[in-house]
């Protein structure tokens, strides 16, 4: 594991193990501001720290991190009432069951105007609508954590007036969150929650209230997990983490994680691939407003961060390639403005906002796709395109290490590994064959995740346990 993992793990342990008394609706809340305590660290509170659990942090093996950050989660039978769910559901969860048998939430309202735009005949509802202020509450849960760190006044970290000034900036928003969720809870029949992450405000409140309920509650993976990122995936707080393949499963295990607490269903989100008709070659063309003769690549992007390192190797990689157009597919909520300034000289190419043309239509009349890391990789392979990673410094997530993707660094590779793919046809037909062991690990690419989703909810709302 690496030292910073380690020392988040240390520390989270030591923040649970202190915190743990102070809850709010039966909720430990360091369960639900974990995330942001590591942001409070941050690196300069980390390296002042960091003397006081090296000892720990050389013990820690990865096998304990389950027993450290998580733990079983008890839950009763409730085959009755509706299931809690993130709006984002409502669509595979019509197709499984009926729409008395579902209630949708969204964080915010525009994501309840997304879901009416596309299915009006669903309502989602804004949670924001039960936010209200709790002095009271506020002012309680205040004078708990100042007898917590006053207990730790020798403690560097948890004894600091710092951590008592941060909590009192984020217990006003927990309670209001709190609050709103618990609100559903004493209004609805609850059968169970459906969310995307944890990690996410309300998607959190929604399952560690359940759990306090002793309701089954369940995540779905919604992109790459990978030990960079291990705070966003561990804990689970749910009752079940769902993903989308074995290695996903194997992943969690490896830190201890029981069967019962990670189940592989596939991705729902990836079901519209093989259950509906895409626009096709010569359609796509149509919609670029292209020549039907020209070979297209899709660029999927990510965050610019990421992509203005990318991005320049891509452009000049295909920039001598005759009668190639290159579909730039921005990340969701990206701004178009600096692709299109980098794109600006290079004449056979379009930036496309996200949500202008769908990217299933994109991969389906397309030649060949590019990207950095993005999920946008694996449902390219369902379109049994050939995969290009341009990996010019490692990613959180390599496709290219795993054998799955054809992985370049440079601009020159890149334009000789698009030249052969467009030239050779064995050789395209290798780079799609290579991934197919890759699909079979990591993703169920069979269009029947949704199914095994709603089935799996039911079978644990009938049954009851400790997960």
């Amino acid at each position: 594991m690496k030292a910073k993992n380690s020392f988040y793990c240390v520390t989270l342990r030591r923040f649970f193990e202190a915190f743990q008394g102070v809850t709010y609706h039966r909720v430990p809340i360091c369960h639900y501001v974990y995330r942001h305590f590591m942001s409070f660290i941050g690196e300069s509170r980390l390296q002042t720290y960091l003397p006081y659990v090296q000892d720990e942090m050389r013990k820690i093996v990865n096998s304990q991190i389950y027993s450290w950050l998580d733990g079983p989660y008890p839950y009763d039978p409730h085959p009755e009432g509706v299931i809690v769910m993130r709006g984002g559901f409502g669509d595979n969860a019509s197709l499984y069951l009926p729409h008395d048998r579902f209630f949708l939430i969204s964080p915010n309202q525009a994501e309840v105007d997304l879901i009416k735009l596309n299915r009006p005949d669903l309502i989602s509802h804004n949670i924001q609508n039960n936010y209200s202020d709790n002095p009271t509450a506020v002012s309680r849960l205040n004078r708990q954590i100042a007898k917590v760190i006053q207990n730790h006044k020798d403690d560097p970290l948890f004894g600091s007036l710092d951590l008592l000034h941060w909590f009192e900036k984020v217990i006003p928003d927990l309670v209001r969150v709190f609050d709103a969720v618990h609100s559903l809870f004493a209004r609805l029949n609850v059968a169970a929650v459906l969310t995307i992450s944890s990690t996410y405000s309300m998607d959190g409140a929604l399952n560690l209230i359940a759990r306090s309920h002793r309701i089954p509650s369940f995540t779905v993976q919604h992109g790459l997990i990978a030990e960079n990122d291990l705070f966003s995936h561990i804990p689970i707080l749910a009752t079940k983490k769902l993903v989308w393949g074995e290695s996903f499963k194997k992943w969690y295990q490896q830190f201890g994680f029981p069967e019962s607490r990670v189940g592989v269903i596939g991705s729902p989100r990836f079901d519209i691939v093989f259950n509906h008709q895409w626009c096709g070659p010569e359609k796509l063309r149509r919609m670029l407003g292209i020549s039907p003769t020209l070979k297209v690549v899709v660029y999927a992007t990510q965050i610019f961060r990421y992509a203005q390192t990318v991005t320049p190797i891509v452009l000049e990689g295909l920039r001598s390639i005759p009668n190639l157009f290159l579909v730039i597919m921005l990340h969701p909520g990206e701004n178009p403005l600096p692709h299109e300034q980098l794109a600006a000289g290079y004449p056979n190419c379009k930036v496309v906002r996200f949500g202008h043309i769908s990217l299933y239509d994109a991969l389906s009349g397309a030649d060949i796709f590019i990207t950095y890391y993005s999920t946008a990789a694996l449902e390219a392979m369902f379109f049994k395109l050939p995969v290009i990673t341009v990996e010019p410094i490692r990613p959180t997530f390599s496709f290219g290490a795993l054998g799955a993707s054809l992985k370049v660094t440079e601009a020159p590779q890149l334009q000789q590994v698009v030249q052969r793919l467009l030239g050779d046809e064995s050789y395209r037909t290798n780079a799609v064959n290579q991934y197919q062991k890759f699909l079979a690990e990591f993703c169920i690419p069979d269009g029947s995740a949704s199914k095994r989703l709603f089935a799996e909810i039911e079978r644990l709302c009938h049954q009851g346990g400790i997960a």
